[in-house]
């Protein structure tokens, strides 16, 4: 009888693939752990990459405002584990101490931007300008929207870094009787709340408690928005965005949404107010500004405004006034105010 070799070699087979599986194992054991601790490595090259874009933002700064000296990363304010910051610009050879102040708000739709966006033409042009009369300028960030945040607290911020700023006047040559605000888009927006704003509705950090500035200026807001109680202008932020902007419902939060529109807040005795807004904006309808406008004739403050004809948000470079002609129209308006 012929011997059955496959019978007496299945016991040979099934141990090696038993050896090829814990193989097979151990291996893929090792692909696994080099997944593992393969982050340990890039995040050495993230924090090299980090440092550069500070070098080259710093560069960026020092190029936009040569005539100016900058100290940057001034902490004004901590919430929770969050610090916030702002830099001021003072210009070389300040010869007038104290020094009337502007103080530029940053946009990014509520949910993004920094206060290095003062590197903008549209804003480095006004803080050039405003240097050369021997204003100061100051860049600042708040708090963004988020689950944790609302537009509301970005708002408290934009406040308490005002604070601080009268409240260190002396330290940074600062004269708080004579401040002004500027911003554009969002920070067009908070802006007007931080200039429009009663100081009573948007209580804060308890350690700037009777800082508030004895008034305000002027301000410039650039395409702002300025009504989110009115459903067809600003119906977008009115849906499910509204939990992160006004913190809640608009049904809980009709205060909020009131103390957050602009329309609702200018009066007779109000901040100067100068806004600009393309007529072709489709992100911030530039019937926001004509509104605003209308309201503070009806009230009568001391309001101006300019359409800019073919303007898109940001203006463009196909708009009537030019940005350099809108910047010096903005940055004459601040200038007249402060040095007054």
């Amino acid at each position: 009888m012929k011997p059955n070799y496959l019978v007496a070699v299945s016991p040979w087979l099934s141990f090696f693939r038993i050896l090829g599986g814990i193989t097979l194992i151990v291996l893929f054991s090792f692909q696994t752990l080099a997944q593992e601790t393969e982050p340990a490595r890039p995040a050495k090259r993230a924090k090299r990459g980090k440092t550069a874009d500070a070098e080259t933002l710093m560069k960026r700064i020092s190029q936009s405002f040569p005539d100016f000296d900058h100290a940057p990363n001034i902490v004004y304010k901590k919430v929770r584990d969050q610090i916030l910051q702002l830099d001021i610009l003072t210009p070389k050879g300040l010869k007038t101490i104290p020094a009337p102040a502007l103080v530029y708000i940053h946009g990014g739709g509520w949910g993004g931007g920094d206060r290095y966006r003062m590197t903008r033409a549209d804003i480095s042009g006004v803080f050039n300008r405003c240097g050369k009369a021997g204003i100061i300028c100051a860049s600042i960030e708040y708090r963004l929207t988020s689950e944790k945040f609302s537009a509301f607290d970005s708002a408290v911020d934009c406040k308490d870094a005002l604070r601080f700023l009268v409240k260190n006047a002396r330290q940074y040559h600062i004269d708080p009787t004579r401040m002004a605000t500027i911003g554009g888009s969002a920070e067009g927006h908070l802006s007007l709340v931080t200039a429009l704003g009663d100081p009573k509705d948007f209580p804060g950090d308890p350690a700037l408690v009777g800082n508030d500035p004895a008034s305000i200026r002027c301000e410039v807001a650039y395409y702002p928005a300025t009504d989110f109680t009115d459903s067809a202008l600003a119906g977008r932020f009115l849906g499910p965005r509204a939990a992160i902007m006004f913190g809640g419902s608009p049904e809980k939060k009709a205060d909020v949404i009131r103390l957050l529109s602009p329309v609702c807040l200018i009066r007779k005795e109000s901040t100067p107010v100068y806004c600009f807004h393309g007529d072709k904006d489709t992100t911030l309808s530039v019937e926001n500004s004509r509104r605003l406008y209308a309201k503070g004739k009806t009230v009568g403050a001391d309001i101006q405004y300019t359409e800019v004809r073919n303007g898109k948000h940001g203006f463009g470079a196909e708009g009537t006034p030019t940005v350099d002609e809108i910047v010096t129209m903005a940055a004459q308006f601040v200038i007249e105010r402060l040095t007054r």
